[in-house]
């Protein structure tokens, strides 16, 4: 301020309530300069509270404004009354130049309303030190991570450039970075309590089927979102966000990769098979030690993973969960429900699937003769529903199509399959399970266990393709 002299000197923040307010003190030459006022009562706290506290001495300026340029160059210090008081707010940056401002005698600083005309993002209330907003505060980090740089300039000019330690953004581009950083963080909250849903609702589920088996202390970041993106982009410290940054990110890039890098979009494909069903058979071990799981539980899963069936030649495409087979719609309009409607191949060709529980019985405890076991009430009465079944949607296909609009589905050789129980322990059993099941020519049954085997004997191919 060499060659200045005070003009006027006012107060335009009344002190708050911790003690402190805000001074415009203005020149002859057009020079403008916000100043930060402790009061005693703040000193004697800060002191007290901090005994290495020290008064700066020379007025604390929080923004500097030069008329002829309209520029204003604001401080970003920290104001709240705590041991980092009047400390910088960043760790490089320590200036914010915005220009096409109006003089601060100008202003509106009643009850914080503070600087006007600036950019959306930046602090405007003198007393909260000013700087970016702490939702934005990442775009500062991203700046300081340019070399050299101390000062972050938004300009009404157009584009990105740096001289010295000055970078200068346009209000365009610093307003678009304010967006994506909005836009990202509501996607990060939903991301998040979607996950927090998620959890509970597993843990209630699993408190109400197996209150001893519940582990609550488990690690909630070992989901599949994790491992793949482990798999994708190796292990990384930065958290959830990461993890779908970097999953979008290949989502993104998909397409241009499998031109240029048909090998690694390969061997990524196969990284992302191996996580997803090493996920999907811990998930499977764990219904199956799940006694009370019910046939709707095995449903919904079976629906939500119908790539298990695909391991047995099954070309699985969910047409209708519960598809009701004697009414007169495929969307249950009336009649009884299957409880899979498969769309097989490229004929259309449907497969009827009717699942039961994991705990189901095979075969009768009691020997019907001998050592031989007749098939369980359950397992033959699913046997006889699946054909009734597949009878009742041979007999009214024409007219479900034609009520429901779809015409690419046939019924030349509907599959019959019935997915229940666990192979029995025991030898006779066993055999008897095996003579009943080879008998059935036109319906297969599966068990819940052998769905498990074929995925493990899957993985270790998998693994050992990519080991080769």
């Amino acid at each position: 301020m060499s060659g200045s002299s005070i003009v006027k000197f006012q107060t335009v923040v009344a002190e708050s309530q911790d003690g402190l307010s805000i001074d415009l003190m203005t020149t002859d030459h057009g020079l403008e300069q916000l100043h930060l006022i402790i009061s005693p009562k703040a000193l004697d706290k800060l002191i007290k509270d901090n005994p290495g506290f020290k008064h700066p001495g020379n007025p604390v300026v929080l923004a500097q404004y030069d008329a002829d340029s309209e520029k204003l160059t604001v401080f970003p210090l920290r104001t709240l009354l705590t041991s980092r008081f009047l400390e910088p707010k960043y760790t490089k940056i320590r200036s914010i130049v915005v220009d096409g401002i109006s003089s601060l005698e100008h202003q509106d600083y009643s009850e914080n309303v503070g600087i006007g005309n600036m950019p959306a993002g930046l602090v405007r209330a003198p007393l909260f030190g000013f700087g970016v907003l702490n939702d934005l505060r990442t775009i500062v980090q991203a700046v300081e991570r340019v070399p050299d740089v101390t000062e972050l300039y938004v300009s009404k000019a157009r584009g990105v450039s740096q001289n010295g330690g000055t970078l200068r953004i346009s209000r365009s581009i610093f307003d678009g970075f304010r967006k994506t950083v909005g836009r990202l963080h509501r996607k990060t909250l939903a991301f998040v309590n979607e996950r927090k849903l998620e959890v509970i609702e597993t843990k209630i589920s699993d408190l109400l089927q197996a209150k001893d088996s519940v582990d609550y202390h488990d690690d909630v970041n070992s989901a599949l979102a994790d491992r793949l993106a482990e798999a994708l982009v190796g292990k990384i410290k930065s958290g959830t966000i990461s993890r779908k940054a970097a999953l979008q990110t290949v989502r993104a890039s998909v397409a241009n990769i499998a031109k240029t890098e048909p090998t690694e979009i390969l061997s990524l494909q196969r990284e992302i098979e191996t996580v997803t069903l090493e996920d999907l058979i811990e998930r499977m071990e764990k219904r199956i030690a799940q006694k009370g799981l019910t046939e709707h539980d095995w449903q919904s899963f079976l629906s939500a993973n119908a790539f298990i069936l695909r391991a047995f030649g099954v070309p699985a495409l969910v047409f209708e969960e519960q598809l009701a087979v004697g009414g007169t719609r495929f969307d249950g309009g009336g009649g009884k429900l299957a409880d899979y409607a498969i769309r097989a191949g490229l004929l259309g060709n449907l497969a009827i699937i009717e699942i039961k529980r994991s705990s189901t019985d095979l075969v009768e405890r009691k020997a019907y003769r001998g050592d031989l076991h007749a098939p369980s009430t359950e397992l033959s009465g699913a046997v006889s529903q699946v054909l009734d079944q597949r009878y009742r949607l041979q007999m009214d296909i024409k007219s479900k199509k034609i009520d429901s609009g779809i015409f690419d589905v046939y019924t030349y050789a509907v599959q019959c399959i019935v997915i229940a129980g666990l192979t029995p322990e025991s030898e006779p059993m066993r055999k008897s399970f095996e003579l009943y099941r080879n008998s059935l020519k036109e319906v297969l049954i599966l068990t819940f266990d052998e769905l498990l085997a074929k995925l493990r004997a899957l993985l270790s191919f998998l693994k050992g393709e990519q080991t080769s």
